[in-house]
């Protein structure tokens, strides 16, 4: 299995129990990862993938089997873009008073997904292909560095998406204080009353 198939499976295992835990908008994401990993792990030469490949061509021809891997390879080329439909689908269902700050996690989430993979693709191997290590566990090494990396930048992400929501529509000066420095500016002129 290699690198972007072990990543794949990992990534198909949290988008599992996200929709477990009630995200639905992570069921098609789920879906297409898990087709993902279907695909990749039928094209080896062992045991279980020969099994799997029995077991697809029975669902039905090869002409269908051809139309699914089709379909699979356009959703997993962009599995980003579902993952930001389930993102807004999850600020859709948020309660109205929630919405805002759901669309800020959600929007911090995803951001840090895309920086965190992008900087991951383009500098990744140049690090990883250096370890003194036997070639044949780099792509294991790699998958793991880069689901971690993945999930780690994306949970920074909405971390630093949920502070801002919390002092989204909170003014930058408290209120209290704004009545105390206006307080404190009025000059009071002492009554002088003559009888």
């Amino acid at each position: 299995m290699g690198y972007s198939d072990l990543a794949s499976l990992a990534f198909t295992v949290r988008s599992a129990d996200k929709t477990a835990g009630g995200d639905i908008g992570r069921a098609p994401v789920t879906l297409v990862q898990g087709a993902s990993v279907v695909k990749a792990v039928s094209q080896y030469e062992n045991p279980f993938s020969k099994v799997l490949k029995k077991g697809l061509h029975a669902m039905g021809s090869e002409e269908t089997v051809k139309k699914v891997a089709k379909v699979t390879n356009f959703a997993a080329d962009h599995v980003n873009y579902l993952i930001a439909l389930s993102s807004g689908l999850k600020v859709a269902m948020a309660k109205e008073e929630d919405r805002t700050k759901t669309l800020i996690a959600e929007a911090g989430c995803f951001t840090g997904m895309i920086l965190g993979e992008g900087w991951m693709k383009k500098n990744l191997s140049k690090y990883l292909d250096q370890l003194n290590i036997d070639k044949k566990w780099i792509p294991i090494i790699k998958g793991i560095v880069f689901v971690t990396g993945s999930i780690s930048c994306s949970t920074l992400g909405e971390k630093i998406g949920k502070k801002i929501a919390k002092y989204w529509d909170k003014p930058l000066v408290k209120q209290e204080e704004e009545t105390k420095t206006n307080n404190k500016q009025k000059v009071h002129e002492p009554l002088n009353i003559k009888a």
